[in-house]
């Protein structure tokens, strides 16, 4: 069942209430993306439907931040009588304000904040997927992963690594992070919406990159690890494999044991394209390119192909938005 229905976020806030249609086996999902992530969208969700095993279905929502009346569509069309359920919510930009941007990153990226009050409370957990994933697994092993006291569960970033590195916290010291606290991605979580809630935990991370702007290089995932450094949870790293472990020549420049890193690069349960080497963009080299586009044709994106004309188109397209969006900040401040 594919539906449009979703928050109503304009002059107020709205949660948007649990539906119950898919029975207790619904598998809740979310997204956020703006109109560059239509065609990943499509991909991942679609390998995650294409995976599930039987008597799971999807809910899904889409923190929808531009994608258009054109895309909503073809992805409507695509997951009609699939197996799952698309709601589609509108973010509250207002709430993100003063949140650091900038480069192909933008304020789609602070989605993932929004999850806890976006959904209704009597939605307690939810797993969140950045758009440029594919799934080889059924989600169902993720979604029953134990908590066991942290609010959220992630992998640890196969690039930065450790909160301490040279692409970390360049002010770890002052927050009293030690140097061997692990620095996660935040690609793929499992989120404790209740403790998220309770604890106002993405009112902290916001408020910690206001605060520290000069330190943020990875925007709401250096936020997150400032706040959560010591709280969250290991997941098994085959749910998060990026391409920076496929680099690694050496086992001992593995940030894994030699059996975890061998399991994660030969039998990954999801791949991340964590780099700007998108396997929708022209001459993309990631081995799991061939994925994506088995996954994109099951969808009504069966048709594209990469070029270098629509990668042009894109970025100018991205950049206007861009300069237009930092001039509306500048004329709101």
């Amino acid at each position: 069942m594919v539906t449009g229905r979703g928050a109503s976020c304009g002059s107020s806030w709205t949660s948007l209430p649990v539906t119950t249609s898919l029975g207790s086996k619904a598998i809740r999902l979310v997204y956020g993306v703006d109109g560059r992530f239509a065609v990943g969208l499509a991909a991942s969700l679609s390998s995650a439907v294409e995976h599930l095993s039987d008597g799971h279905r999807l809910e899904v929502f889409v923190i929808d931040g531009g994608l258009g009346r054109t895309h909503r569509q073809r992805l409507m069309r695509s997951f009609a009588g699939r197996g799952c359920e698309v709601r589609w919510l509108t973010p509250p930009h207002r709430k993100l304000s003063r949140l650091k941007v900038g480069g192909d990153i933008t304020v789609a990226t602070y989605f993932r904040l929004l999850i806890p009050e976006l959904l209704g409370r009597e939605i307690s957990k939810v797993i969140y997927l950045d758009a440029d994933v594919i799934v080889h697994r059924d989600l169902g092993g993720l979604w029953v992963t134990p908590f066991t006291g942290h609010p959220v569960l992630a992998v640890q970033d196969q690039g930065v690594r450790y909160i301490s590195g040279p692409y970390g916290l360049s002010n770890y010291r002052s927050l009293g992070i030690p140097e061997d606290a692990k620095y996660f991605n935040a690609g793929v979580l499992l989120l404790d919406l209740e403790k998220w809630r309770r604890e106002h935990i993405s009112d902290s991370v916001m408020q910690y990159i206001r605060d520290h702007s000069e330190h943020i290089r990875f925007h709401d995932q250096d936020g997150l690890n400032a706040v959560l450094w010591n709280r969250w949870g290991w997941l098994d790293p085959r749910w998060n494999q990026m391409p920076q472990l496929l680099q690694v020549s050496r086992i001992e420049d593995s940030p894994f044991d030699r059996l975890t890193h061998e399991r994660t690069v030969r039998d990954p349960y999801i791949t991340h394209f964590a780099s700007s080497d998108k396997p929708w963009r022209y001459g993309c080299r990631h081995p799991a390119s061939a994925d994506f586009l088995s996954a994109l044709a099951t969808t009504e994106y069966r048709t594209f192909r990469p070029s270098r004309w629509r990668d042009r188109w894109a970025d100018c397209v991205h950049g206007v938005r861009s300069r237009l969006v930092r001039l509306r900040e500048g004329l709101a401040r």
